[in-house]
């Protein structure tokens, strides 16, 4: 048995144990929370596997499955953030992105009237558990810094893994990546020290805002 599906089977006994133990409601949800997954996992294997032409067509096509869900269950808890009840799919907010692994962008209906739709990632072909270790580790440092009296502005977005190689990241709106802001200074930017500083100084001419944006780093100064 290799070391994949010898953490799968104690996985499943733990899921089972915790299932056993939590109540029908509970329970119920977990199976729901659980199907969604399982759609979302089976629509980027398709989208994957279309030819470049034709994978919005199938997106569109595979987003009948999550209606569908939808129409079944009513509503369901976001397991990126159980906080969050959805109870729906915003058809046309869905895409996906163009990267090596074609992560799905999807668009989730707020259960709650007066709260705005919720847009996630979900990646197929990358192992989040990575991602989730060192996003906890920030945010240790993070509260480490505040209790300090250190402000580094730091937003620490949601990330969930879901199973082998897939898994639920939150979209932080209205966000640039690091990436493109390295090849905004060319093929040697990520070489460059004062790259990024270069990018908030572009982006903040009055020295006011520019020490709003970065007011706890001194080497940007």
């Amino acid at each position: 048995m290799g070391r994949g599906a010898y953490f799968k089977s104690w996985y499943q006994k733990l899921l089972a144990a915790l299932q056993f133990c939590s109540g029908k409601a509970l329970s119920d949800e977990f199976s729901k929370e659980k199907r969604l997954i399982k759609i979302l996992g089976d629509i980027g294997e398709k989208v994957k596997s279309a030819s470049d032409p034709q994978r919005q067509e199938v997106l569109k096509k595979e987003i009948g499955r999550l209606e569908d869900f939808f129409q079944c269950i009513k509503t369901c808890h976001l397991p990126l953030n159980p906080a969050l009840c959805i109870k729906g799919i915003d058809r046309d907010a869905c895409s996906y992105f163009t990267s090596h692994a074609l992560p799905l962008k999807i668009t989730f209906i707020n259960a709650n009237p007066m709260g705005k739709n919720i847009s996630v990632i979900f990646k197929a072909g990358d192992d989040l558990r990575q991602d989730m270790l060192v996003l906890q580790i920030i945010q240790v440092m993070d509260n480490i810094w505040l209790q300090e009296g250190l402000d580094m502005q730091m937003i620490i977005y949601r990330c969930l893994s879901t199973g082998k190689g897939q898994g639920l990241v939150q979209m932080v709106p209205d966000a640039v990546t690091l990436a493109k802001i390295h090849r905004h200074s060319g093929l040697i930017g990520p070489l460059k020290e004062n790259t990024i500083k270069k990018w908030f100084s572009q982006h903040n001419h009055l020295k006011a805002d520019y020490e709003k944006v970065c007011p706890a780093v001194p080497n940007f100064k």
